[in-house]
């Protein structure tokens, strides 16, 4: 029985996708394939021929390629039109492709290889250092690319593994750290009166720690759960829903006399949930971070920028020295002292994450001492 082309390809490459580069030509010419074999079989890539530009469409659909070396005129089907085909197929796309040609050297079919998208155009009699050269560029790009995307298909893998694991011990452990603190609490009421002054100050550590790790654990849940489910789009009001996020700091607005100054806000479709926990997070901190010596004062605006809204939210604290300016958004790092302000170092991280789930940034402006800005753009909604 005959072997067929693309059995006698399989036997020579192996059906598994090669670990090297491969190259494709395409000539009608045997001898011009042969020659430019010989030119490049020192490199180290598979090379594929095609007698015509159907068999190399044929080819293509089999093989991912690093670079095509297509010659102009062919019968039947020519380099130009051949290269059009190659192009509508998806795998294609970024794959180079030099024309080769023996025909003339006007400029006009120079111009039309480059309008179908070539990255060179060459011409016979080849020399042949000049396309050894060429062609291993291009297949240097090719395998540093294809290096790239294992890198991050990996880096991507594990980050959705880390975030799984993040997900799964902070709803393990709720429960037990819940209970933990009842029972404290409930010790700390109901035999207060029989315990020293050593047993209460050792009881509110025990308190105060649950309490944190509580706080800790509910904060790496909600950081673990952006982005694993489309969160349920709705017009949010910013300005109601502003209005309700202070109420939740009324007491320490009242305790440090804060003035809080809000623009007229814009109505998104957006998720309230996110929104909610955007403004909690970075509303806490410019609450938070202050150092007494001056009465707080937080500014809420938002300004219309083409298709988003661009959100400000300043304040008079202590401010960020902006050399920690990429510790800022890393989860779990902090830049003051945990005893002088309490806190996770998961809140500008998890806002980082939100913003960036709605194709977003987020940004700051700062100095010690000169209180600190927050940026971010929002979108009408992420479809």
């Amino acid at each position: 029985m005959q072997t067929s082309t693309a059995e006698k390809l399989d036997e020579e490459h192996g059906t598994d996708p090669d670990t090297r580069p491969n190259i494709l030509i395409v000539d009608d010419r045997k001898e011009n394939l042969l020659a430019t074999e010989r030119i490049l079989k020192h490199l180290d890539a598979g090379i594929f021929k095609a007698a015509s530009g159907n068999e190399a469409l044929s080819l293509m659909l089999r093989y991912k390629f690093a670079l095509v070396l297509l010659d102009v005129q062919m019968p039947e089907m020519d380099g130009f039109e051949t290269a059009k085909l190659m192009q509508e197929h998806e795998g294609m796309l970024n794959t180079p492709i030099i024309f080769v040609t023996a025909i003339s050297k006007e400029e006009k079919y120079a111009t039309q290889a480059a309008e179908i998208g070539a990255v060179d155009y060459i011409f016979k009699p080849i020399n042949p250092e000049i396309l050894k050269s060429k062609v291993k560029v291009y297949l240097d790009i090719y395998v540093q690319r294809e290096q790239i995307l294992k890198l991050n298909a990996v880096l991507r893998q594990s980050n959705e593994e880390l975030e799984r694991f993040a997900y799964i011990c902070s709803h393990d452990m709720q429960e037990p750290v819940r209970m933990m603190n009842s029972y404290a609490e409930l010790l700390a009421h109901k035999y207060a009166a029989v315990l020293d002054e050593k047993g209460t100050k050792y009881l509110n550590f025990i308190t105060s720690n649950a309490r944190h790790m509580q706080k800790m654990i509910s904060d790496i849940l909600a950081f673990s759960r952006i982005g694993r489910e489309a969160p349920q789009l709705e017009n949010v009001d910013c300005n109601k829903l502003i209005k309700e996020v202070l109420g939740e700091f009324e007491t320490l607005i009242a305790q440090k006399n804060a003035q809080i100054i809000c623009g007229n806000l814009p109505v998104l479709k957006a998720s309230d949930t996110l929104m909610r926990a955007l403004f909690q997070n970075i509303l806490g901190n410019a609450l938070k971070f202050q150092d007494g010596s001056k009465v707080p004062e937080i500014k809420i605006q938002a300004e219309e920028k083409r298709n988003e809204w661009l959100f400000s939210i300043a304040d008079n604290g202590i401010g960020i020295d902006m050399k920690f300016y990429d510790k800022v958004f890393a989860i779990f790092q902090r830049i003051q002292r945990k005893e002088d302000y309490p806190g996770t170092g998961i809140g500008l991280s998890t806002c980082k994450k939100l913003i960036e789930f709605y194709d977003g940034k987020i940004w700051f402006d700062s100095a010690p001492g000169e209180g600190t800005t927050f940026f971010f753009t929002i979108k009408q909604g992420k479809e």
